[in-house]
Formats: structure tokens, C-alpha cells, sequence
């Protein structure tokens, strides 16, 4: 799995999650969670869940408040996953 397949699952879990507002071709890498899309703490928590339960890992290690952006949750998934990052 490429980082771009992650961000595209990623996108679709949270078009599912936040409904019609945005569909998940618009939530790219640099998209904010809580300021473009308007997902709070506790929804954030709840994303969380669904990325471990869709991609088979747990983000033990990660702080949900590092997860500005999609990208964050991305390079926190890859990480996870062990799959490496374009430099």
C-alpha cells in the first residue's frame, strides 16, 4: 500500500464520517481536520478507531492532537504500517 492508497482510504472514512459536507476526492493531504472539515476532539478519537479497525494497526503511539491534517494521520498510519515515505 502506497501512502497515496492510505490517503485515499483515509478520505473515504472520513466522507463517511462527516456525511455529505465534503466529498472524499476534496480531502487531500493538507486538508485540516477540526478547521476545514470541523471534526472535534471527540470525533477525532472516534476517526481513530475506524483507522485502526480499516487498516489492521493501532495508533497507540500517536497523540490525537498531532493529527492536524489528513497527511498527519497518513504519515501516522504509514508509520504503523511500515510503509515508507517519499522523501
Amino acid at each position: 500500500m502506497t501512502p497515496e492508497e492510505i490517503r485515499a482510504k483515509l478520505a473515504t472514512i472520513i466522507a463517511e464520517k462527516i456525511g455529505s459536507r465534503i466529498p472524499a476526492e476534496h480531502v487531500q493531504w493538507e486538508t485540516r481536520l477540526r478547521d476545514d472539515l470541523g471534526i472535534d476532539s471527540l470525533a477525532v478519537a472516534e476517526l481513530m478507531y475506524e483507522i485502526e479497525e480499516t487498516f489492521g494497526t493501532t495508533l497507540e503511539e500517536t497523540d490525537p492532537g498531532a493529527l492536524v491534517t489528513v497527511g498527519d494521520a497518513v504519515h501516522a498510519i504509514a508509520r504503523e504500517l511500515q510503509v515508507p515515505l517519499a522523501s
